[in-house]
């Protein structure tokens, strides 16, 4: 949602397209010799496709990546034809003429997918993605699989880890053997294997493209280990009422917090509709008033949740506004028992969205 004017009843998504573009060119200096993609799905991680990609196009990023075609087709009227554009979902019957008419790269992630693309013609490039372990996506490597493609323009080979964020885990050497075995077959084809991960585990990883996600949008892709990436969203979602719970009265529904004591709790404007996880609620999710941690109590409801204001130091008044995410987006996602890739996807439709910084 865009507005000229500020509604302060409504929850604020903030957007620094300048730590985006840091974070970029954070990852392509650790990428080393290989080209630096990005992944700009899933509306760039939920932060904003129209606004993400010019920053990172400008950035140098000639390599992009989408989920579907329709994404894919936003991105290229976006961007223009100067950069390359891959749709990682691949095609379905139909779907071969728009992708060429929009100068798009499909991966191949089957026989069916190169079927359909061979009997398109006109020898457009693609790319093919080889399953080395993840049982996702990708043709199951074995020796047959070169003359599969016998006749396609293929620009790319590419594989994908399942176990980047825990570089020490035995799948990923053995996926990393299978995919040498695939470069090999295909010699003079570029190679891409890593994503935000794989490219912080080394230059072995790092073939002749990476493919940065998670780390572009301010997640950590390997945890505490790796290297401090700028924050990009956050969360300023107005307080709209204050007041004090009386010691054995409950908060929420289903009465899944019993208030200790006599306490100050403010209501916010944010709920699950804006993309902030009901498993968040009592025991695990906080925010932050002027930089100090209010734990939230009560469950999260659809449009509101309840904080507790304790431990302040002063306590806030209606309009002030209570902050999430930031610094804090893997702290949240982990006492949530989910992922920094599903809150930053998850945010929903209804925040005023303001983005700061660089432009294109």
């Amino acid at each position: 949602m865009t507005v000229d004017a500020p509604l302060p009843s409504v929850p604020r998504l903030i957007i620094d397209l300048k730590a985006v573009r840091a974070n970029y060119l954070l990852m392509a200096a650790r990428s080393g010799t290989a080209v630096c993609g990005a992944a700009i799905k899933a509306n760039a991680y939920g932060t904003g496709l129209e606004q993400v990609a010019p920053v990172l196009a400008a950035a140098g990023c000639t390599h992009f990546f989408c989920a579907h075609i329709s994404e894919a087709m936003l991105a290229r009227q976006i961007l223009g034809h100067d950069v390359e554009i891959f749709v990682l979902n691949g095609l379905q019957f139909g779907e071969a003429p728009l992708l060429r008419q929009k100068h798009l790269i499909p991966v191949l992630s089957t026989a069916e997918h190169i079927a359909l693309w061979l009997e398109a013609g006109e020898n457009a490039p693609a790319a093919l993605h080889i399953d080395t372990g993840m049982n996702r996506l990708g043709l199951v490597w074995h020796r047959d699989v070169p003359a599969m493609t016998k006749g396609l323009n293929l620009c790319l080979i590419m594989s994908h880890l399942a176990c980047g964020s825990a570089p020490d885990h035995p799948l990923n050497a053995r996926q990393k053997a299978c995919f040498d075995d695939v470069r090999a077959a295909f010699p003079g084809i570029s190679a891409s294997l890593a994503n935000s991960a794989g490219i912080l585990m080394g230059a072995d990883w790092h073939y002749d493209l990476t493919r940065t996600g998670i780390a572009l949008y301010g997640g950590a892709p390997l945890g505490e280990g790796g290297p401090k990436l700028a924050p990009v969203a956050r969360i300023e979602a107005p307080i709209i009422q204050i007041k004090t719970v009386r010691k054995g009265d409950i908060i929420g529904y289903d009465a899944d917090f019993i208030a200790p004591e006599d306490m100050p709790v403010a209501t916010v404007s944010l709920g699950y509709a804006d993309g902030l996880p009901c498993a968040a609620s009592s025991g695990g999710g906080f925010g932050r008033i002027e930089g100090e941690k209010v734990p939230l109590v009560g469950r999260v409801s659809m449009d509101l949740s309840t904080f507790d204001l304790r431990g302040l130091s002063t306590l806030p008044q209606v309009g002030d506004m209570l902050c999430l995410l930031g610094d804090d987006l893997e702290a949240l996602a982990k006492r949530a028992g989910t992922l920094s890739y599903e809150i930053l996807t998850g945010l929903g439709p209804r925040f005023v969205r303001d983005y700061k910084g660089c432009s294109a």
